[in-house]
Formats: structure tokens, sequence, C-alpha cells
């Protein structure tokens, strides 16, 4: 692929000036020409041959990593995804398109928000921000000290929506990564979240108005409470609707995403607040080591957030597999049968979605290399709001798969709280 282009950058003729990080939106301005361009044809062939030559051919790092990141199993993904997604996803990206306008001023700001955090964080790790338009398989990926921004997920109508997403996400690069169980993993998102807040100077509340933060901040009790039956969990990737636009979990007769970034948001913000050396807990919090259990169990007692009338349970329970069952529920297999030499892939459309928001519903899991756009698993509608798909056994040659049902290529169902084949937030499926 062509070299990149970077913006925000100066001129060649000054004085050499400190490392900054630089900030790459070309691809974004690649992106909507290469849109605008397959509107003038309904030729496939010429609307692929478009986006090969307006949009991935002059990326560079960025969209190498998104073509490298946005197919599973070291599958790449093509210049025919992006035309699937400009064609099925063409209200979508017409309605977002005005979030980029101010593009620039929002550079200009982040790049005065990162001076900032180089003055509160010594350590900081200059790098490279990439801004592109993926298949909607990420939001924000660190990578050592790059970091890439799938703008298809993450815009929205905030003015400066991009500041904060950006300095959470590069928080991450400047952590120390693990696969990590729920505490743990809640302690290093809620620390990207404090730290991007901290450094932005603008709350989160203000910035996801009537988001996870600010009914975090009006119920936070209950969702203590109900936290802590979780938080002895072991299992790494196993986050039961706490993170990452799941389901999310119930608390006061409202289910609401993401509240486990509440959580570790005020773990951090107990911490800083009771630190006597506030630059110094800047650095811990994002120096955290959270690769074992027990630092994180040792991070959420030093941070003084836990209530006096709890800290002998913190300090005392043991770090365990944790099953979770809905009262008057039983667990059971979910999302497939195999009866007479067939495999049937059972869906039912949640009861907030109706047969007219629906394009189609595909399998995806390690036997077609995680792709939601491969039609050979879509599922064909039967009666009610079912959808199912019958395969043959011998289709499926391995013993065990993951998999998860996609709506509409890119809506990732999450997995059911009474399903007992998960492992590591997927559907397992295990052949006779």
């Amino acid at each position: 692929m062509k070299p990149y282009l970077l913006l925000l950058t100066t001129c060649c003729l000054c004085a050499p000036l400190a490392a900054q990080t630089v900030f790459h939106t070309a691809d974004i301005h690649h992106f909507f020409q290469a849109f605008d361009s397959i509107q003038t044809t309904n030729d496939r062939q010429r609307q692929i041959d478009i986006v090969q030559s307006l949009y991935l051919d002059p990326g560079g790092r960025g969209i190498e990593y998104t073509v490298a990141n946005s197919q599973d199993n070291g599958v790449p993904a093509t210049a025919q995804h992006w035309v699937d997604m400009m064609t099925q996803s063409k209200e979508n990206i017409q309605r977002i398109r005005p979030y980029f306008d101010n593009m620039d001023s929002q550079m200009q700001l982040l790049a005065d928000k990162f001076d900032y955090f180089r003055m509160v964080y010594p350590e900081f790790k200059d790098g490279n921000v990439y801004l592109v338009m993926g298949l909607g398989r990420f939001g924000g990926r660190p990578e050592g000290t790059d970091l890439f921004i799938g703008c298809e997920v993450v815009a929205s109508a905030q003015a400066d929506w991009m500041v904060n997403i950006v300095l959470h996400e590069y928080v991450h690069t400047l952590q120390k990564l693990g696969y990590n169980a729920l505490l743990a993993h809640c302690i290093l998102e809620g620390a990207a979240d404090f730290v991007a807040e901290f450094v932005h100077q603008k709350s989160l509340r203000e910035t996801y108005p009537n988001g996870y933060i600010d009914f975090g901040y009006q119920h936070e009790k209950a969702i203590w409470k109900s936290f802590k039956t979780f938080i002895a969990s072991n299992e790494k990737g196993v986050f039961f609707n706490w993170l990452y636009g799941t389901e999310g979990r119930s608390v006061k007769g409202q289910k609401v995403k993401d509240l486990g970034y509440f959580m570790g948001y005020k773990i951090c913000q107990a911490y800083y607040n009771n630190a006597t050396d506030k630059t110094q807990a800047i650095r811990d919090i994002i120096e955290l080591d959270l690769s074992e259990d027990e630092y994180a169990r040792a991070f959420l007692l030093k941070s003084g957030y836990v209530p006096q009338q709890d800290v002998d349970f913190i300090q005392g329970f043991t770090f365990e597999k944790v099953t979770e069952q809905k009262k008057g529920s039983r667990m059971r297999q979910y999302g497939y049968t195999i009866k007479k030499g067939n495999i049937h892939f059972v869906f039912d459309l949640p009861r907030t979605m109706s047969r007219e928001d629906i394009r189609h519903i595909t399998v995806a899991g390690t036997f077609n290399g995680w792709n939601p756009s491969d039609m050979a698993y879509q599922l064909a509608p039967t009666q009610g709001n079912r959808y199912e798909l019958v395969l043959p056994v011998s289709a499926l040659p391995a013993t065990a798969h993951a998999f998860k049902f996609v709506i509409n290529g890119e809506q990732w169902q999450p997995v059911p709280d009474f399903a007992k084949n998960t492992e590591s937030g997927n559907l397992t499926l295990l052949m006779p």
C-alpha cells in the first residue's frame, strides 16, 4: 500500500520539536470519497474497484491494520466487504457523516489535550492515532504505541466525540494489558475512563449524558451490591454483561450496558481522591499490574472505595468460577440442537426488533472464520420470530466450535444468561 499521510505535522523547515503523537485522518476522507463514488454505478465489480483504488490503496498503517483485523482466523477483509458495508449500511453512513464536519477542530483539541497528558504523566509515550472507517469490528484497538479508532462504531452527535474516545483508548497503549477476569478487567477499563476524564477536564457525565456514568452516580449502592455477587469470578474473558456493550445488567428495574466501566472508574477515582501525591496516583493508575486476580483485589482495597461493612468480605472471598442463574430459570443449551444427522441453528428475534428490521441473520464462528457476511450460514425465517439454519453434521468436521448469531452483518448478539454452552463470551457447539 502507498505511504500514509500525516496530518497535524509541522513544517520541515522548523527547528526540531519534541516527539508528538500524530493523528492520521486521511482515511476518513478517502472513505467518503469512495462512498460517494460507488453511488454513481450499480456495477458491483466497478464498485469494488472504486473502493480498492480510492479507499484501500491510498491507505497506510491504519488501513493495513483494519484489513487484517476485520476478519478472524487470519483471513483479511477485502474491498468487497466495504462495498457490502457501504450499500447495506448506506442510511447509517449518511446519518453519521455530519459528525465528521468538525474533524479538524477536534484534532486540534486532541493535540492540546495530549500536551496536557504529557505534563500530568511524564512517562507518556508518543505514538500514532489512526482514524479509519472499518467494518464494525472494533471501536478502539491499541497495538504498542499505535491506536486504531473504528469511527463507524464510535462516532456520535457530541461535538467533541473523538476527544474522549481517543483519550480513553490511548490510555490502553500505556497500560499493562492482559487477558483478565471480571474485577481486573473492570479496573483496567475504569482506569482508562478515569484518566481520560482527568485529561479531558470534562466530566464523563457531560461527555456521555444519560449514559452508564450518569446512571451509576444515581444508583451507585445498588450497582455495587450487584457487582459483589460477581466479583469473585476468575474466568478470563467472562464478564456477565458488565462490559463491552452487551445486553447489560438489570439494576433498579432498568437494564444498563457497561456498568463494569463505572465500577472500575469509581475505584480509580477513590484511589486518586485518597492519595496524597496526586501525580504519583495518576502514575499508579496507568501503570497498574492486573495480571493476577489478587493484584486487582489489593488495588480495590487500597483505593478506599470498599464500604466499611464490606471490607471483611472483600478480604476473604476466594476467586473461583461464578455461575449466574436467573430466578426461576434453568441453565440450558442454547442456539442449536443436533438430531437425525443434522445441526439445527435456532435463533429467536429479540422482542425489541421486528422482522421489518431484518435484512439477514447469520451464524458466525470458528467454522467460517467468524465471517458475519457468509451467506452460506444465513438463517431462514420460520414461524413467529424464529430463524433457523439446518446443516448436515458432516459440514462441521471438527469436534467443537465457538459461534454467535449476527443480525444484518454487524449486530453481534450477546450470549443469554441462561445458556450453559458458553466459553470466553461465545456460544459453544459440541459435535456428537
